[in-house]
């Protein structure tokens, strides 16, 4: 089935005629003419390719830092910028032409503080490989550090922290992404009963 769906997916590329731009880019040969390509290209096919460019240069990983990231770890890019008022669509738009003009393996990078968290996951469709924010309520309030959520017995609740992660994290798994977490306080080992998430430190 996924041979088949990437087989459509390069089929769709191809018809676009970005297939060229994808062989530029895979031969560092980008040029002026095929930035302007991408900015004319219908959208859903120009986020087929960053994020097949994505994939090849990046792989599933995407990388969720809860806190603000060390100066140590930039970001090549991040989105939105906030000298720049765009549309959820013209962000998508930038969003994978960055992926595709950007430099090999770049950290293209979602604030979904900025953004919402909607628009932030759907931009991993689009090449980024990275979000950051604050976790915080659906009300979009900070939570509390030591704040317990679930019932019964306060040994048998869970950091609100943790639990809002983990539902982040779900649905980055459920795309067929693979979460890992920098920076996170509170450790986490599973996700909806699968295999652990993987925490990092940078």
């Amino acid at each position: 089935m996924g041979f088949r769906v990437s087989a459509l997916v390069d089929r769709a590329i191809d018809s676009a005629g970005l297939g060229e731009v994808l062989m530029a880019r895979r031969d560092g040969a980008l040029g002026d003419a095929d930035i302007a390509r991408l900015r004319e290209a219908d959208l859903l096919v120009l986020g087929a390719l960053a994020d097949r460019v994505r994939a090849d240069e990046v792989g599933p990983d995407v990388r969720i830092h809860v806190r603000e990231p060390p100066a140590e770890v930039p970001a090549h890019f991040t989105f939105p910028d906030p000298g720049r008022n765009l549309t959820g669509l013209e962000l998508l738009r930038e969003i994978a032409i960055a992926r595709v003009t950007g430099p090999f393996r770049a950290r293209v990078r979602v604030d979904w503080v900025r953004c919402g968290m909607e628009l932030a996951q759907v931009a991993l469709g689009f090449g980024a490989n990275e979000l950051v924010g604050t976790i915080a309520t659906k009300r979009g309030l900070p939570i509390a550090d030591g704040e317990l959520v679930g019932v019964g017995k306060k040994s048998r609740r869970e950091s609100a922290q943790t639990a809002k992660l983990k539902e982040l994290a779900g649905c980055i798994r459920r795309a067929g992404r693979h979460p890992v977490v920098v920076g996170h306080e509170h450790e986490v080992e599973f996700i909806d009963g699968a295999s652990p998430i993987q925490e990092k430190t940078g």
